[in-house]
């Protein structure tokens, strides 16, 4: 009994399968690990979404008090050493504890 021989274009059109399947499978690994790195960095932008939210809203409520002279005026005295009139500002030397 003698063997048959496989055509030679069989085997070619072998190695083309799985040289076409390795590439599909390395396409497949590539975007889901750009899926795996996008949601991260998703995450990492919601959290940070909501840091500057945060900030938006005490800016906001800052901005509402200073509408008030007299929030202003005690301000600048604790923030700038801006004395009242008649008053004598002395700055003293901070202490550690």
């Amino acid at each position: 009994m003698a063997k048959k021989k496989t055509p030679r274009y069989k085997k070619f059109l072998g190695f083309i399968y799985i040289g076409i399947s390795a590439l599909l499978i390395y396409t497949l690994g590539v975007n889901a690990y750009r899926v795996v790195g996008q949601k991260q960095q998703l995450t990492q932008l919601q959290e940070r979404k909501a840091e500057l939210e945060k900030e938006k809203q005490e800016l906001s409520e800052e901005v509402e008090l200073l509408s008030d002279d007299d929030y202003v005026a005690r301000y600048a005295r604790e923030q700038y050493i801006f004395p009242e009139d008649g008053e004598e500002v002395v700055k003293l030397p901070e202490t550690e504890k």
